[in-house]
């Protein structure tokens, strides 16, 4: 059956935690396959570029495979009685983590009971339940408590010997000592020896997808970035060791982009993929065009995914600003997010509702009247969006914002900046120069700098962070311009008045 605008509430939820219809809505990028052949393992992308989808997605894909590590409550203080004080502080936490990591392997093959073991096998994962048993009490503890192992009060004293390779109690041990984390190691080795003739005749993959690492994030917070680079090296080590275990990791871009640690280049390289999202092109991974479509077209029924066909069931066809159309307009106000698309467009359906209610015969399709009307709502969105990062590492960013209010419009030179920063500066006490206060909004695509264009490189442009994370602020640059996504919120214009 083929609805119109009238029958459609939104078009989903702008987060994948409370998106119901995510699944079905799912668009399916090149980045799912690079994941389940082990291509790639870290998935970076900003705030609502789709990452917390494709964890949703993979987890449900493969069920039974999946392992789900969500360090939304994580005690990440657990790693420090973990610390290797024999290497470096970035690499003082990379051991506890693979402890992690085997632990979780080992309690997903002994879960498996439709795996096909040998008799001599099926010995080897009896005496492993065993020293589980023994260690946390149980085969299926929570993951929280992998460093935290409490020695069962049952009469099971073995130290088994797998394949040669005693165990031992590992939660006497790290009852009796303050610090375990260079005999963590020893334990690691017989774990692999282990674990690796095991997953040698396993039949089925194991995901182990950790999500929602940025929660417990703060620029200030040095613990939490070593153990983080912890996580990030140990991951490094786990690429294809296993053919049959993937690691996956689900992280902020401005926190990959921050942290710095030896191998960083190498795990970029090798085991990153950016969510980088594309508005212009249909075909293609990572098309925005595609991802709308496809939630146009189940919203109405329709059976055509064409990006025309669906944009033109819920848009008319006037153009609007500068003579645009309706999505270069909206794609221009967003970061290039599926997050940001969606709200726009579920504020614009709303808006659509209440005129067609008040006046049943007009057109039901979303026209420059509705888009106009929620203009205001969508840019206090995207500055709430902005809260949440950047608030974290710069708390005076509301400051920052107030000289490009006083600024008022759109673009501006450095002189303009300067001018205004001086009058904001009286009011406050602001530590931070110019030239940093301008690199700071530039690092969160506030501000955009002016690049001219010739030489056979192309046209001149405005350069904002969003559309490449590998261009760094230019410093001598003379001329600005504020996203438009924040034209509203600000209270900026166009130009200044002659």
């Amino acid at each position: 059956m083929k609805y119109t605008i009238k029958d459609i509430k939104d078009f989903g939820a702008i987060d994948a935690e409370n998106d119901v219809d995510l699944l079905k809505n799912f668009y399916k990028t090149d980045v799912i396959d690079q994941i389940e052949k082990g291509e790639k393992t870290i998935v970076i992308g900003r705030k609502g570029t789709g990452k917390s989808a494709i964890y949703t997605y993979m987890c449900n894909e493969h069920k039974k495979e999946s392992v789900k590590l969500v360090l939304n409550d994580y005690p990440w203080q657990l790693h420090d009685k973990f610390r290797n004080e024999v290497v470096s502080e970035r690499e003082c936490y990379v051991n506890s983590w693979i402890f992690l990591i085997y632990i979780e392997i080992a309690k997903k093959m002994i879960s498996d009971e439709e795996s096909i073991w040998s008799s001599s096998e099926r010995r080897e994962i009896r005496r492993l339940k065993r020293w589980l048993k023994r260690n946390w009490g149980s085969i299926d503890f929570d993951y929280k408590e992998n460093l935290n192992p409490k020695e069962s009060k049952t009469t099971l004293n073995l130290s088994p010997q797998i394949m040669g390779n005693g165990l031992g109690g590992i939660a006497k041990e790290i009852s009796r000592n303050n610090n375990i984390g260079q005999s963590l190691s020893v334990y690691n080795q017989k774990l692999e020896k282990i674990l690796s003739r095991l997953l040698g005749t396993y039949c089925n993959k194991i995901y182990l997808a950790f999500d929602q690492l940025d929660l417990a994030y703060s620029s200030d917070d040095k613990g939490y970035i070593n153990k983080l680079i912890g996580l990030l090296l140990a991951t490094y080590q786990f690429y294809k060791k296993f053919q049959n275990v993937r690691v996956v990791l689900f992280l902020r871009s401005d926190i990959f982009n921050n942290i710095t640690f030896q191998d960083k280049n190498k795990i970029k390289d090798n085991l990153v993929v950016f969510l980088d999202w594309d508005a212009g092109k249909e075909e293609g991974s990572m098309s925005l065009k595609k991802f709308i479509a496809i939630r146009i077209k189940n919203a109405l029924g329709l059976n055509n995914e064409n990006f025309d066909f669906c944009w033109d069931s819920i848009f008319d066809n006037s153009k609007i600003g500068r003579n645009q159309y309706k999505w270069n307009y909206i794609a221009e106000r967003t970061f290039l997010r599926p997050r940001d698309v969606i709200k726009f467009l579920n504020l614009a359906i709303e808006q659509a509702h209440k005129r067609i209610e008040s006046n049943p015969e007009s057109v039901y399709l979303i026209i420059n009247e509705d888009i106009n009307g929620i203009r205001e709502k969508y840019s206090t969105y995207l500055l709430d969006e902005l809260k949440d990062e950047i608030s974290g590492k710069y708390t005076d960013y509301e400051r920052y914002l107030e000289i490009l209010r006083e600024i008022h419009i759109l673009t501006f030179t450095k002189t303009d900046f300067q001018s205004k920063y001086d009058v904001v500066k009286k009011r406050y006490t602001m530590k931070e120069s110019c030239e940093t206060i301008l690199e700071r909004l530039y690092e969160f695509s506030i501000i955009g700098f002016y690049k001219p264009g010739g030489g056979g490189y192309g046209g001149s442009e405005y350069r904002f962070r969003y559309t490449s994370d590998y261009q760094s602020f230019n410093q001598n640059a003379s001329k600005y311009k504020v996203h438009l996504g924040y034209k509203e919120y600000l209270e900026l214009i166009e130009k200044r008045n002659k």
